[in-house]
């Protein structure tokens, strides 16, 4: 007869565990359907953005009219990896500051 209270008590407890577990899944599951729905809408916002038109004709449009010698110099000194260091930087900036929302 003890044996069958201790199995009783036994699986209570553990139906008790399932149930708190299932609860802790279930606010979770909400807390990250919240964080989804808030990234899609800003994945909507920013796409809603329009993009400037000086940037859209691209600097290639810009560089059309530059003398060859002048383009030739400006590749041998490094300019597109100068800018991709900027870019990185600026990127980084960004990100550090949305990441603690504008702390720094």
């Amino acid at each position: 007869m003890i044996s069958w209270l201790s199995n009783a008590y036994g699986d209570l407890i553990a139906w008790f565990k399932a149930i708190l577990q299932a609860i802790f899944d279930f606010f979770l599951d909400i807390g990250i359907l919240v964080l989804e729905l808030f990234l899609e809408g800003l994945s909507l916002l920013i796409t809603s953005i329009p993009v400037p038109e000086f940037l859209s004709n691209g600097l290639g449009s810009y560089l059309n009219n530059v003398d060859p010698a002048i383009l030739y110099f400006l590749g041998k000194s490094g300019l597109t990896e100068s800018f991709a260091l900027l870019a990185a930087g600026l990127t980084f900036r960004l990100l550090r500051k949305l990441f603690t929302l504008g702390q720094w």
